[in-house]
């Protein structure tokens, strides 16, 4: 009567066998490299998204900037506003900031505020400049003379707009086809629209070419000239 009980004891109080714990040691490897794929799979999608959408915001940004200052395009001539020249430019710093991509463009796109003496009426130019932190692409930036009216020759405010730029290029539209040199002394018109196009950088590690980002902004000032040739071409 009491031996097949102590027997049964025995069996309770035995340990796992070595088998039993290679499979479940096997077990657990499964368990945790499918955790770490998985996590670090997550973390992967978490950051390109984050990079991603940091870069449409910083694109955003820039090219809302452009488009105020394209909008903002004011009649040439007269004190505070030059000529629209795309051979000819007023700026003195030519070469100082890399490749220009604009003509000097004078646009009501300044701020006025307690801070600053110089009214919304300012000197705009962009430029293409060579990466600082070894990263691909090109730096795209915006040029700004506030004081049109200097005593003294002024150095102008340099602003960062966009980093992993390829190219870019600016077109003006006569009504007819878009074309990259226009002077407003010969035509006495502005153009009808300007398009700002530029093509981003390639990702590293990534072959295919990126589309090309086109801004195209219609000129609303309406000159005396194009005024004329928009009633000759409504006589019958």
């Amino acid at each position: 009567m009491n031996a097949p009980r102590f027997q049964s004891r025995r069996c309770d109080a035995r340990g796992f066998t070595l088998l039993e714990l290679l499979i479940g040691t096997a077990v657990g490897a499964v368990v945790l490299l499918v955790v770490q794929t998985t996590y670090f799979g997550a973390l992967k999608l978490h950051n390109s998204t984050h990079d991603r959408i940091k870069e449409d915001l910083g694109l955003q940004r820039a090219l809302a900037i452009i488009r105020r200052d394209l909008a903002g395009i004011m009649l040439p001539g007269g004190t505070l506003s030059g000529e629209l020249q795309t051979t000819t430019f007023t700026s003195s710093f030519e070469g100082n900031f890399g490749d220009r991509v604009s003509p000097d463009l004078y646009t009501n796109s300044g701020r006025i505020d307690g801070w600053n003496p110089f009214s919304e009426v300012q000197m705009v130019s962009f430029y293409l400049s060579p990466s600082t932190d070894g990263s691909s692409g090109k730096r795209l930036l915006r040029i700004i003379t506030r004081n049109l009216l200097p005593v003294q020759e002024q150095e102008p405010e340099e602003q960062l707009l966009l980093t992993g730029v390829e190219s870019a290029e600016m077109l003006f539209f006569d009504g007819m086809s878009w074309t990259d040199n226009w002077d407003s002394t010969e035509t006495s018109t502005l153009p009808q629209g300007i398009r700002f196009s530029l093509v981003l950088a390639a990702q590293p590690g990534v072959a295919a070419a990126r589309e090309p980002i086109d801004l195209v902004v219609p000129v609303m000032v309406v000159t005396t000239t194009s005024q004329q040739q928009a009633e000759e071409e409504a006589m019958p």
